[in-house]
């Protein structure tokens, strides 16, 4: 059992260079071989192996020289096809667990990389980060590969606007091409504290110029999605 692929491009034709070799695991002169393919009997294949270029069913009979005995057996050599459309897509704006699944044509036996990371046979990647993810889907048979990105858009859980030049404000950088949005900060009483933009340098954990404490604080945000007005709420921690 030695089924294989030989890689086609979209009209089913065999790419040039891209051959699958059936081995019996014997050799002459001991024993003799008759291959065949759809066509019938392959002439002049007379080796123990043969380099198929098209795909198809193959079939082999080896005889033992010295005993006369024979035995035969079949191969079938499907076509692969290479990526040629991929489409990433992510889960909706600020969902708690951010789930990209990459779709691809035409359908075959493709593995996933994520941020040239080690390649997996699923077709979703899980606990990522907001920002620019790059995938690249590529056939498990050399066939080819195909790239694209997605965007994950997601919001900071915490700052830390301690003085020490890191993480010192709290925004929604991602939202940075939504230069409309509205991005409202409120206590855990439901008092405004602060109106910020996607665009500005964000909320530095004060309220009338006084330090508030270590605590959550909540948040209401006007966005758009796929064209869409949306609104979304949740909160984030302030810690000191």
């Amino acid at each position: 059992d030695q089924n294989g692929f030989i890689c086609v491009d979209e009209t089913g034709t065999p790419k040039a260079g891209s051959t699958f070799t059936l081995n019996t695991g014997f050799s002459t002169p001991a024993y003799s071989f008759i291959w065949s393919g759809a066509a019938g009997v392959i002439s002049g294949q007379t080796s123990g192996s043969y380099m198929a270029t098209v795909p198809g069913t193959y079939s082999v009979s080896v005889t033992n020289n010295a005993t006369g005995c024979s035995s035969a057996a079949t191969a079938t050599i499907v076509p692969s096809l290479p990526p040629v459309a991929v489409f990433a897509s992510a889960s909706t704006y600020f969902s708690q667990d951010q789930v990209i699944t990459v779709t691809v044509t035409p359908l075959g036996i493709y593995e996933y990389q994520l941020d040239n990371g080690i390649f997996q046979d699923s077709n979703q990647f899980t606990n990522l980060a907001s920002g620019t993810h790059e995938i690249t889907v590529r056939d498990k048979f050399g066939c080819g590969s195909i790239n694209t990105s997605v965007r994950i858009i997601d919001y900071p859980k915490f700052f830390t606007p301690n003085g020490d030049g890191y993480n010192e404000t709290w925004n929604i950088p991602d939202l940075a091409d939504q230069p409309e949005s509205k991005i409202y900060i409120f206590d855990r009483y439901g008092k405004l504290l602060k109106e910020i933009s996607p665009l500005g340098s964000g909320w530095d954990g004060t309220f009338n110029a006084q330090i508030l404490p270590a605590s959550d604080y909540w948040f209401k945000v006007f966005f758009k999605e796929s064209g869409a007005q949306k609104e979304f709420k949740s909160h984030f921690s302030l810690k000191r």
